[in-house]
């Protein structure tokens, strides 16, 4: 991989990548607590988010919101080239006040209206501000701020001429989104079957292609998301796991601990681990 531009701070990272020979099984499915920009560059793939399919065309711009999860179904025939920004909503904070720069990333069910075809865009403006922001400059926090708003604001235009009612969801992006308003229940393969009138196989295998990784794998990672959130927002872990869904405590420890690297409580303050009663 050759990483072309790149530029971090604690409230936004470019990256601007390359791979010549890319590999699918690279990319896999994952979420982020930031908002995310990507602009497909160059190469030959499918990106899904949650279970929507958006087949790539050079240009297009997507956009995902925190916990939102996606991948690219990469064809590794041709190189790979994208740009992703990832950025948290505070760095707009003091010149979008009432968050109209984010309402294409809120204010719409997950897994719609995520891509935006350069064709959405009434000029050559984003194309212009994605080409500006990649440049180098002696003060590139700066630079950044001055071209990644713009480029925010062509997003919040185009987004207020979609229609989301008239988008056609196929299976696959229902199962994935009566997966997520139900995430913290008791979910089971033989429900999901019953719901849909579909075989465990065919779940199975419909849900891999849509993102990228098994029912179960899924669930436990938007679990472990809202917990984290719940836990950033100041409620005990020990509480929080309960609230998303997770039986045992001791399975949610090392399920939080092998995703995020650290312990729940690294959190928050100090909360004792629930007592278990002795059978």
């Amino acid at each position: 991989m050759n990483e072309l531009f790149h530029y971090s701070d604690r409230m936004v990272n470019i990256h601007y990548k390359r791979d010549s020979r890319p590999s699918p099984s690279d990319f896999k499915m994952h979420t982020h607590e930031s908002y995310e920009l990507f602009y497909f560059a160059g190469g030959n793939g499918i990106y899904r988010v949650e279970g929507t399919p958006y087949p790539l065309e050079k240009g297009d711009v997507l956009i995902m919101r925190p916990a939102e999860a996606h991948y690219i179904d990469l064809n590794g025939s041709l190189p790979y080239t994208r740009l992703t920004i990832n950025f948290k909503p505070e760095l707009l904070k003091e010149i979008d006040p009432e968050g109209k720069l984010l309402l294409p990333f809120d204010k719409r069910e997950a897994g719609t209206l995520n891509r935006y075809p350069a064709e959405a865009f009434s000029s050559n403006a984003a194309g212009i501000f994605i080409s500006r922001i990649l440049e180098s400059s002696p003060d590139q926090r700066l630079h950044t701020l001055v071209y990644l708003p713009p480029l925010l604001y062509e997003i919040y235009h185009s987004f207020q001429n979609l229609d989301e009612s008239k988008v056609e969801h196929p299976l696959d992006y229902r199962i994935v989104r009566y997966v997520n308003r139900h995430v913290s229940e008791e979910l089971s393969l033989a429900h999901l079957c019953d719901k849909f009138f579909i075989s465990e196989s065919q779940l199975c295998r419909t849900f891999k292609n849509a993102v990228g990784s098994t029912v179960w794998e899924y669930i436990t990672v938007k679990r472990l998301v809202n917990a984290r959130r719940l836990i950033l927002s100041g409620i005990p872990p020990t509480k929080a796991y309960l609230q998303c869904g997770f039986k045992d405590y001791s399975a949610f420890y090392r399920a939080y601990r092998k995703k995020y690297g650290d312990s729940p409580s690294h959190l928050s303050p100090v909360y004792p681990a629930p007592v278990r009663k002795e059978e």
